[in-house]
C-alpha cells in the first residue's frame, strides 16, 4: 500500500534534499567554507547531510532592498541599536522585519567535484585558447561529458521542470528556445532582471560550434527574446545587455539576457561577449569567424579546463 500524509513525507534532510521538498537544514552539517563575497553578500558552503556520504554545495546570498515596501523597513518595524554617535553622524547596527531579512538558497545535491572546483575560491588567470587548442583540446572535453550531465537542461527543455518558470518558447526544432528567469534574479526587481534562452537544439555546445547557418537562430533569440522581456516586465531593448559566455557554464547553447543597469557576475571582458557582435561578426568575416579566432578568457587555476589547455601550451 503507497503511503499517504505525513508518512510519505521525506524522513531525512538527504532525502527531502534530493525531492525539492526541504523545510530547513535542522540535518546539515558545515564542512568548508568555499568562497566568501562581503561586497556581492554571497557565500558559498561544502557540507554534508547528517549520516551521509555525498557533498552538498550551499549557495547564499542576500536578496536585494525591495523599492515597492520601503515603508515596511524605513519604519516602526526596523529595530535599532547604537553603534556610535559624533555630532551630526551616527551609526546603528539595524534588525529588519522578516520579509526584508530573507536570503535566496541555491543548493547542489549530491554535489560532484566539479561542482565544488567551480565554487571553491580559487586564483584565475587568463587564457589565450587558440583554434588549435579548440579543436585539439576543448572540443574532446566537451564531447567527453555523458548526455547525463546535461539531464537538467534536457528536463527544462522536455517541460519537465521548470515550466511554472516559463516566460516564452518558441517551439521551432531549429530556430526555437525557451526562454526562463535566471535562479540569480527573485523577479521583482526589473533593474536586476536576468533572464536565460536555452535553445532546443543540442548540436550547438558552445560559440565556437557556430556559423552562418545559425544566423537565423541567434536573430531569433535576440529578437523574440527582447519583444517577451517587453511584453512581461516593460523593460526595452535598449535596457538590456545580451551575451553568451565563452567558456560556457554548461555546454549546451544558451544567451543571457541582463537589465544594463544591473552589475551581474560574468558581465565583464574575459567572459561575456555580446550577442550583436557574435551575429556581426559572422556577417562580416564569415561564418567561421568564432571558430577561427583566438579567444582569450578568464579561468579559474582548479578548472578541468585549465588543466588541460595548460598542458597543451
Amino acid at each position: 500500500m503507497a503511503e499517504t500524509g505525513i508518512d510519505a513525507l521525506p524522513k531525512t534532510g538527504a532525502e527531502a534534499a534530493k525531492q525539492g521538498t526541504l523545510a530547513s537544514f535542522k540535518d546539515f552539517v558545515v564542512v568548508e567554507v568555499l568562497n566568501d563575497d562581503p561586497l556581492a553578500k554571497f557565500i558559498a558552503l561544502l557540507g554534508r547531510f547528517v549520516d551521509r556520504d555525498e557533498v552538498a554545495v550551499l549557495l547564499l546570498n542576500r536578496k536585494p532592498f525591495n523599492k515597492d515596501s520601503l515603508s515596511s523597513l524605513v519604519g516602526e518595524g526596523l529595530e535599532l541599536q547604537q553603534d556610535f554617535v559624533n555630532d551630526i553622524y551616527s551609526k546603528y547596527v539595524g534588525k529588519p522585519p522578516p520579509e526584508h531579512s530573507t536570503v535566496t538558497v541555491d543548493l547542489i545535491y549530491p554535489a560532484t567535484e566539479k561542482h565544488v572546483k567551480k565554487y571553491r575560491q580559487q586564483r584565475r588567470c587568463m587564457m589565450k585558447e587558440t583554434p588549435e587548442m579548440y579543436e585539439g583540446v576543448v572540443l574532446p572535453y566537451i564531447n567527453s561529458f555523458p548526455p547525463a550531465a546535461l539531464q537538467w537542461v534536457y528536463n527544462i527543455l522536455g517541460k519537465k521542470k521548470e515550466v511554472e518558470r516559463l516566460i516564452f518558447e518558441d517551439s521551432d526544432p531549429q530556430l526555437g528556445f525557451m526562454l526562463h528567469p535566471d535562479l540569480k534574479w527573485d523577479q521583482q526587481q526589473v533593474d536586476q532582471l536576468y533572464c536565460l534562452a536555452v535553445v532546443h537544439r543540442r548540436d550547438v555546445p558552445c560559440l565556437r560550434a557556430l556559423d552562418l547557418t545559425h544566423l537565423e537562430l541567434l536573430e531569433n533569440i535576440r529578437d523574440k527574446g527582447c519583444k517577451a522581456i517587453q511584453d512581461k516586465y516593460g523593460v526595452p531593448a535598449n535596457s538590456l545587455r545580451i551575451f553568451v559566455h565563452y567558456p560556457p557554464s554548461y555546454w549546451h547553447f544558451h544567451v543571457h539576457f541582463v537589465h544594463a543597469a544591473f552589475a551581474a557576475p560574468g558581465t565583464a571582458a574575459g567572459k561575456a561577449i555580446l550577442l550583436d557582435d557574435v551575429i556581426d561578426n559572422m556577417k562580416i568575416f564569415g561564418g567561421d569567424y568564432w571558430r577561427k579566432r583566438t579567444l582569450t578568457y578568464q579561468l579559474g587555476e582548479a578548472d578541468d579546463l585549465w588543466k588541460l589547455l595548460g598542458a597543451a601550451i
